[in-house]
């Protein structure tokens, strides 16, 4: 009795003794051959895996790892519990969901407290939204000020408070972003304040408006109005102006103003879904006076899979906008563009599936308090098997019946305008075409337009082929062609496609097929922005109108004029395409087309194996060895034109210290991160601009030469060490730095670079985020000080990264009017060599200044199935009507 009590209790200490978190460890490290893999593969620090694992071998008193000659191995106890990991985690899966089923949160709830002024413009589509695509998430919706929707979290009466800070409080100059209360704060956009004045003001000030200018008039204030935050700039000068009414609501202020009472100020989002009435102005202020939106949650909750909904489509920054001819004031730059650095794999799916994937994870240099690794969901993996298709067959008449293609991310949205991430970009050139082509080369060949001239530096003028169809059997028109490079230059029909069109002064229709396009100034570079791989993705007016304007989505689907149709579209899920006989060019191979959403890469190479998928984009490097042993498949390599850097906010402390940021570029390891986190697929980048850039003139030897010659930061931690000595800052200081989740390699650089940080007295604290909260943070008003740049060109010109990353608006604040001048001269010069001259000369005076410190140019893996061709493979193979490339092998 006694010997089987003792038995009974040395079960229950190896039971004690057991965790997930550790099965999973062991799983990893027997799919993956080592710690270092395992711990890219679940989120942690290898320090951190390490720790886990001397821990529960500690307390089991047994070895579950062995070093061997080729990496780590289990030992038998090791794969003994391995085996048994799947079984226990599906059940502590299975057993959670019933429990939240039980509790009556199985698509869960989320509270939700915000500030007047973002009712209407982001919390109401933010409720449309999840009503519509999560209609069994319960919301709750509470209007209160800032400091009550921020105790609301704190007490646990809301789960996320929309606040704002303004951008010259202290506070919002930190680069903390979480209080030692636990609420973590998580930047969504920026917003002017604007002055609001009676028309006949507007006509003695122009077109903006001082604190200075304004002191004569009466200010109207009130919890309603940012007034309060311009009485105290105010104060600050000197000043004391009028203040004599105090309102509680937008429209009694701007009644007040309208009745030439006084002037008072707004802010962008209280204007956003509001006419000005009749006689009433909205002014810039200068200086500048701008706040920062927030969401704020308890740190910990950030993982439970309604909230965590809430806070993707919140950093989406869906908001309404209704259009006024006297906003003058209102941003001639948009701050909600997508741009194509949310790139490969980007756009990850907002779905409840993905419990654990919804988390943010926040580490330094070993595991964080709190973290958790995340989960594959084995039974929603093998549903999706389930529904993939069967691999391509050939029908015997040289076609090929299906292909099925696997996507690394998801999409919500077909249209580029609406969400340009470049997986957006590969899907939409399926089914849409631009005026131009892009070829293998990068050269410019015919698109829609059959022709086209450039009689003067700003005017092309494109000849429309008469052969041309959409989808439907309707004819593509001049005015389609007008209508539709109106909408994507329209920032809020097109936030994606709007920036790259900005340029543009007018677009006409010049003849029945012709089409002229005049700029404002010279762009060497703007032919290329007719393709699909820059912003002309030309559609159907009437298509357009009859929707409304929602294309792209399950309901509409998208119109083009492109060798296939979609026909069907479920976000998150798939799209499907077929061939059609309207297009002009010859009939491709390929008839139907199969995209499954796949962000697991476990998931997506199961897929391969079981010869479900055909082509599979963005092979994680991590994965690369696995995907090149498989007997089906093969996997072709190519330099993509990506760039990966570091970058400065120089408006915020510390960075605002060059010597701080000598610190940070001399702390990068470059050439470690390049030949053991990618695998030597990639490149340590030397300049923003990428060799391949500057084919035109260069070949890539010659390229890289040229490029070497601009000021490099060695990794030496003994001149990170003296540089941060010199500094403001020598006793070190805290900062985050956040990476997206679909971009792992980042984040493992990032780590890097933090453990070496640590070395000189610098904590960084690296945390993954879901894209569109690292997308939101990509923006000037941005409250991070450093940050993760990952841009992908698809039109290869030289230009295209370095005037997003420093020109008019950049996000590291830099403000330099001698490169500014020479981005001028690029985009007016025609010869090619000029232009790069002009370029490196640029790219010296940023390096001189630690604005961007380049890390490496990266590579794109493709898988396509041994049974498939593709003519043509290239870094630009995939912006324009890839699939009539895919032929039979053989």
């Amino acid at each position: 009795m006694q010997r089987a009590s003792e038995e009974s209790a040395n079960l229950d200490e190896v039971t004690r003794a057991l965790d997930l978190h550790m099965l999973r460890i062991l799983v990893a490290i027997a799919e993956t051959g080592s710690v270092s893999a395992a711990a890219r593969r679940l989120g942690f620090s290898q320090p951190a895996i390490t720790q886990q694992l001397k821990r529960s071998e500690a307390r089991l008193n047994i070895a579950l790892v062995a070093r061997t000659p080729r990496g780590m191995e289990l030992t038998e106890a090791g794969a003994l519990l391995a085996r048994h990991a799947p079984r226990i985690d599906a059940a502590i899966t299975a057993a959670a969901s019933d429990l939240t089923a039980h509790l009556g949160l199985d698509r869960g709830a989320v509270r939700l407290a915000a500030f007047p002024a973002a009712v209407a413009s982001i919390i109401a589509p933010l409720l449309s939204r999840l009503d519509r695509e999560f209609p069994g998430i319960h919301v709750e919706f509470s209007e209160a000020a800032p400091d009550a929707a921020l105790k609301a979290v704190a007490e646990g009466r809301a789960d996320i408070a929309l606040d704002y800070r303004y951008a010259s409080d202290h506070t919002t100059a930190s680069s903390s972003h979480t209080s030692p209360e636990g609420l973590r704060s998580r930047f969504l956009l920026s917003e002017n304040v604007l002055a609001i004045v009676p028309r006949a003001i507007a006509d003695q000030l122009g077109s903006t408006a001082s604190v200075a200018g304004l002191l004569s008039f009466t200010w109207i204030g009130g919890p309603a109005t940012c007034t309060e935050q311009l009485v105290a700039v105010a104060t600050a000068l000197g000043d004391k102006p009028t203040l004599r009414h105090d309102v509680t609501t937008v429209g009694a202020a701007l009644a007040l103003v309208a009745s030439g009472i006084g002037v008072t100020f707004l802010s962008e989002l209280a204007l956003a879904t509001t006419t000005l009435p009749d006689g009433v102005v909205a002014l810039e202020l200068q200086p500048k006076l701008r706040r920062r939106i927030y969401a704020t949650t308890l740190d910990d909750s950030a993982d439970t899979p309604s909230i965590a909904v809430a806070l993707r489509l919140l950093a989406m920054r869906e908001v309404a906008r209704k259009t006024s001819s006297d906003r003058a004031a209102l941003s001639q730059h948009s701050h909600l563009q997508r741009a194509k650095f949310s790139s490969p794999p980007f756009t990850h799916p907002v779905t409840l599936t993905e419990r654990h994937e919804l988390r943010m994870r926040t580490s330094n240099p070993t595991l964080a308090k709190g973290a958790r690794a995340s989960t594959v969901a084995v039974a929603a993996s093998a549903l999706l098997l389930a529904g993939c298709a069967t691999s391509s067959t050939n029908t015997g008449d040289g076609n090929i019946d299906t292909i099925t293609v696997a996507l690394p991310g998801s999409l919500s949205s077909l249209y580029v305008g609406a969400e340009s991430g470049i997986l957006n970009y590969y899907i939409a050139s399926i089914t849409q075409e631009g005026l131009v082509s892009i070829d293998a080369d990068g050269t410019l060949q015919p698109g829609l337009a059959e022709s086209w001239d450039q009689p003067d530096d700003v005017t092309y003028v494109y000849e429309l082929r008469d052969d041309a169809m959409f989808q439907d059997g309707t004819p593509v028109t001049a005015d389609d062609v007008v209508f539709s490079l109106e909408q994507a230059r329209d920032e809020t029909s097109s936030p994606g496609l709007s920036y790259y069109l900005g340029g543009v002064d007018t677009v006409e229709k010049t003849g029945d097929s012709e089409v002229t396009v005049t700029l404002s100034a010279p762009d060497s570079a703007f032919a290329a922005n007719m393709s699909t791989g820059g912003a002309a993705f030309i559609t159907s007016q009437k298509f357009w109108e009859d929707n409304n304007g929602e294309v792209g989505t399950s309901g509409a689907l998208l119109l083009g004029s492109g060798p296939y149709k979609v026909t069907e579209f479920v976000p998150d899920s798939h799209v499907n395409f077929e061939r059609v006989d309207t297009w002009w060019g010859d009939l491709p191979e390929v008839k139907n087309i199969n995209v499954k959403f796949i962000p697991d890469e476990g998931t997506r190479l199961l897929a391969a194996q079981s010869g479900d998928i055909d082509v599979a984009f963005n092979v994680p490097l991590a994965q690369s060895t696995q995907w090149e042993d498989l007997n089906n498949m093969r996997v072709d390599y190519v330099n993509d034109l990506s760039y990966v850097g570091m970058y400065f906010n120089t408006a915020l402390e510390p960075f605002n210290d060059q010597k701080v940021r000598e610190a940070f570029a001399h702390s990068v390891d470059r050439t470690t991160i390049v030949d053991k986190l990618l695998r030597g697929h990639g490149e340590v980048a030397t300049a923003i601009a990428t060799p391949e850039s500057l084919g035109s003139v260069y070949s890539a030897d010659d390229a890289r030469d040229l490029l070497s010659t601009i000021p490099q930061y060695d990794f030496d931690l003994d001149a990170a060490a003296a540089a941060l000595a010199a500094s403001d800052h020598p006793d070190g200081f805290e900062t985050d730095i956040l990476f997206p989740s679909t971009g792992p390699q980042l984040g493992t650089a990032a780590q890097s670079l933090a453990e070496n940080l640590s070395k000189i007295g610098i904590t960084l604290n690296v945390r993954e985020v879901p894209i569109e909260e690292w997308l939101a943070s990509l923006e000037q008003d941005s409250s991070y000080g450093v940050g993760l740049m990952w841009y992908f060109s698809t039109l290869g010109d030289p230009a295209e990264v370095s005037t997003y990353m420093l020109g008019d608006y950049n996000i590291s604040n830099y403000e330099n009017p001698e490169v500014l001048s020479l981005f001028e001269r690029v985009g007016a010069a025609t010869d090619q060599a000029a232009r790069i001259d002009l370029l490196i000369e640029a790219e010296t005076l940023q390096a001189e200044d630690v604005i961007s410190v380049p890390l490496w140019w990266g590579q794109s893996a493709t898988a396509f199935s041994k049974n498939i061709d593709m003519s043509n493979y290239s870094s630009f193979a995939f912006i324009s009507s890839w699939p009539t490339m895919l032929h039979a092998a053989g």
